[in-house]
């Protein structure tokens, strides 16, 4: 059993225990509050386990959120594993339109340009779809 399914299946068996989220907005604070663990940990240069730890809190509450929601976790991982493979291959195709190999040496701001031209194009795509 790979550590998310574990993970997943102690989830589940806490929720079948009694211990779960009582609604949406409990799940959005424990979030909000692990993110500002982690932001803290960074900007005290906190040990990396320490920082690893934080990180797996978010994971956790994230995975609490599709649970609680009544979604598969690894379909909703293979779900956004799909979406942001297209959407990196089409950042790649628009950087190679600009003439550009790479996005290395690049501002952030760019490539966030680069990102939402992107989402815009599979949106494009998804409203001529329907």
């Amino acid at each position: 059993m790979t550590p998310l399914q574990k993970l997943i299946t102690e989830e589940r068996k806490a929720r079948i225990l009694g211990f779960d989220w009582p609604n949406y907005e409990m799940i959005f604070e424990q979030m909000i509050d692990e993110i500002r663990e982690v932001r803290e940990d960074i900007d005290n240069n906190a040990p990396p386990h320490k920082l690893q730890e934080e990180i797996g809190d978010v994971l956790h509450v994230a995975i609490s959120l599709c649970v609680y929601a009544g979604f598969d976790v690894e379909e909703t991982f293979g779900l956004v594993n799909n979406k942001f493979s297209k959407r990196m291959s089409r950042v790649e195709e628009l950087t190679k339109q600009r003439g550009l190999p790479n996005l290395k040496g690049q501002s952030m701001e760019f490539m966030l340009e680069l990102w939402r031209e992107a989402k815009k194009m599979e949106n494009k795509n998804e409203n001529n779809n329907i």
